[in-house]
């Protein structure tokens, strides 16, 4: 008896029908397509499109090397936190800075010293979560879990701090992270090791260049800008088909170990 027929007279002892079969082999094909499909998307690479008032930047994500970091940039873009804020520090040779809500309001004096709270970090259901823990908290006379959103550091020894690494600003604090972030306009070893990378400009370094060149306003700060720049949207794009001819061209020509940080 060949094995093909083993197999048909086996199922039929399990009241199963030759039709059966074959359906199940279909549904078992469909899904293995739609977990193949899924997971090519998975792999598609992740960028964000900051636009400001002196071009756009597009940037690539590093989720392998830094999944938090991503996640928290990609979470707090889409719900609109980094709209209108601004570039509230610039080091010609080092670095551009942002990601502060403080640098929305009109007081430069504040810039630098803000960060999101676990309201902007959290989903609706998250957050509900956290307020049954909180009222759990309350009944005990704890204090509640409010306050700053802070990341836990996601160092890598696998990229280096080069001209359009994206960076995580901190405190001195390690686990201090929370939505600044930095462009680093030149090579900055120094810092390799000691802030989390987790992205790399694809195209538009040139507008870092131009925001790290303005005048200055010591009177807010000795790297306060005199006019600083504003992102007026950041936008998360999906895989490759998102981008622009010229993006795309940008990313085709960029180097693989820029790519992915390996």
């Amino acid at each position: 008896m060949r094995p093909e027929n083993c197999a048909i007279r086996t199922v039929r002892r399990n009241g199963l029908n030759l039709s059966s079969v074959l359906m199940l082999f279909v549904l078992t094909l469909v899904l293995a397509s739609f977990l193949a499909a899924a997971a090519a998307r998975a792999e598609e690479p992740l960028f964000a499109r900051m636009e400001t008032g002196k071009g756009n930047i597009l940037l690539v994500f590093y989720p392998d090397l830094a999944p938090h970091h991503v996640g928290n940039f990609v979470h707090l873009s889409r719900t609109g936190f980094y709209d209108g804020s601004k570039f509230h520090r610039i080091v010609p040779g080092f670095v551009i800075q942002g990601g502060d809500p403080n640098s929305k309001d009109a007081d430069p004096r504040n810039d630098g010293l803000g960060g999101p709270t676990m309201t902007d970090v959290l989903t609706e259901d998250e957050l509900l979560l956290v307020q049954k823990v909180n009222d759990m908290l309350e009944q005990k006379g704890y204090a509640g879990l409010d306050g700053p959103a802070n990341l836990k550091a996601e160092f890598t020894t696998e990229v280096k701090h080069v001209r359009g690494t994206l960076s995580m600003a901190r405190s001195q604090a390690v686990d201090s992270a929370g939505s600044q972030f930095f462009v680093c306009v030149a090579a900055t070893p120094q810092l390799d090791g000691k802030y989390t990378i987790f992205g790399q400009v694809v195209l538009g370094i040139e507008v870092a260049d131009t925001i790290v060149g303005a005048q200055k306003n010591t009177a807010a700060g000795r790297d306060a800008p005199r006019e600083p720049v504003a992102i007026d949207k950041l936008t998360i794009i999906e895989g490759v088909a998102g981008l622009t001819d010229l993006e795309k061209t940008a990313w085709e020509e960029m180097p693989d170990d820029l790519k992915t940080g390996k």
